[in-house]
């Protein structure tokens, strides 16, 4: 009787440890190289594992509030030579934060080796963000699929808590960098008209190019003070 109570929780711990095993065989998880600091962008790494060839996958990405999902491009390192797959971010209009990342394989294409980093997310954090501890989780049911459209889903919620630190203060409307809003400002704005050159920094209206309206969001914002 005893023998078979032993047998029978030895077989027990065994299917309990192959089906942990089995769970966490395929996931998506987030690291990242340094902290994120306010008023910056960063760069979230995606790493994925998997036990069999995967071709195909997609995950949902939820990032903590004043950070927002800007792109998403692939890191080569886990796939062949000369292979692009497509890659996409889709923000969940219906809740700040949360985006749909998938990567669409090709028939009888799979990544190489069964854990490391598969694409960069870039990441803008507001100037308001909370500093310290913030957590940012791919969400449950994450879908992997083999080259021959093998399935398979993960059902764990997986976690990274990231630390955001207080970044350089910006102050809006600074075109030239002195850490002051005033005339100078303009008159840079009308230098680089005059010279065709362009800069985010110095696209105040975001309508592309640097001109006169620029020069005038300047004299506007320098009033509103």
């Amino acid at each position: 009787m005893k023998k078979r109570i032993l047998l029978s929780l030895v077989s027990f711990f065994m299917m309990t440890a192959m089906w942990a095993s089995l769970v966490d065989a395929y996931q998506i998880y987030v690291t990242a190289a340094a902290p994120g600091k306010t008023n910056a962008t960063a760069e979230l790494t995606l790493n994925l594992k998997n036990k069999l060839a995967v071709a195909t996958w997609q995950c949902t990405l939820v990032l903590p509030a004043g950070v927002t999902a800007k792109s998403v491009v692939i890191v080569d390192g886990r796939y062949p030579e000369g292979y692009n797959p497509n890659i996409t971010l889709t923000p969940d209009n219906s809740i700040d934060g949360k985006y749909l990342i998938a990567c669409n394989g090709a028939e009888g294409v799979a990544l190489t080796g069964t854990d490391g980093a598969v694409a960069t997310v870039t990441v803008e954090i507001a100037a308001d963000a909370a500093l310290g501890e913030a957590l940012v989780v791919v969400e449950a049911g994450s879908k992997f699929y083999g080259p021959a459209e093998e399935e398979y889903t993960d059902t764990k919620e997986r976690v990274y808590t990231w630390t955001i630190e207080k970044g350089e203060d910006v102050v809006a409307g600074d075109i030239n960098g002195d850490g002051s809003l005033n005339v100078a400002d303009a008159q840079t704005a009308l230098i680089m008209m005059a010279d065709g050159q362009y800069s985010e920094a110095a696209d105040l209206n975001h309508d592309g190019v640097v001109n006169v309206a620029d020069a005038q969001m300047v004299l506007i914002m320098m009033a509103d003070q």
